[in-house]
């Protein structure tokens, strides 16, 4: 009887010693698994976030195609009365795309700052377009630090060009 009590607790101990091996293995694909969605993950999310700023600077850039004739026409005073009030529709069309672009902007330096993406890539991938535009006379009226509805490009921009903070 002692031997059989032996015998099955060995087997036990070999059948618990197997399981603590499954146990592990399975633990380390699980989090291989779990790190390789977390990266795919922030790609969607980078792309996402691309994608957005892509789409609203196209909107920018082509209702400023359309203003800049209107524009070489009025500067030449060559416009007429419906021209004149085509241009201040596209003025404010032109100014509600800004709006737009800025927003996914702002949508990006957020998940900048939340650790959504990767900061590294998202600074070497951003970092021009974002000094770009808080230093384009064009849109200097939207950053002014007090007012801005745009705080997180402005937080982003003066961590990556205010060093003395």
């Amino acid at each position: 009887m002692e031997k059989y009590a032996i015998l099955i607790s060995g087997l036990s101990l070999i059948v618990s010693v197997i399981s603590l091996i499954f146990s592990i293995l399975s633990k380390r694909k699980a989090s291989a698994l779990a790190r390789e969605n977390t990266k795919l993950a922030n790609g969607m999310l980078e792309l996402e976030v691309r994608s957005s700023i892509s789409d609203s600077t196209f909107r920018v850039n082509e209702v400023a195609m359309k203003m800049n004739s209107l524009i070489a026409k009025r500067k030449a005073n060559e416009i007429s009365e419906v021209e004149s009030i085509e241009l201040e529709a596209l003025k404010n069309n032109w100014r509600s795309a800004v709006q737009g672009m800025l927003n996914a902007y702002d949508e990006a330096c957020t998940k900048y700052i939340d650790g959504k993406v990767d900061k590294e890539r998202f600074k070497k991938n951003y970092h021009v377009e974002i000094r770009n535009l808080l230093e384009s006379a064009a849109l200097k009226e939207f950053f002014d630090p007090h007012t801005s509805r745009y705080k997180a490009i402005l937080k982003v921009y003066n961590e990556w060009e205010n060093l003395e903070q």
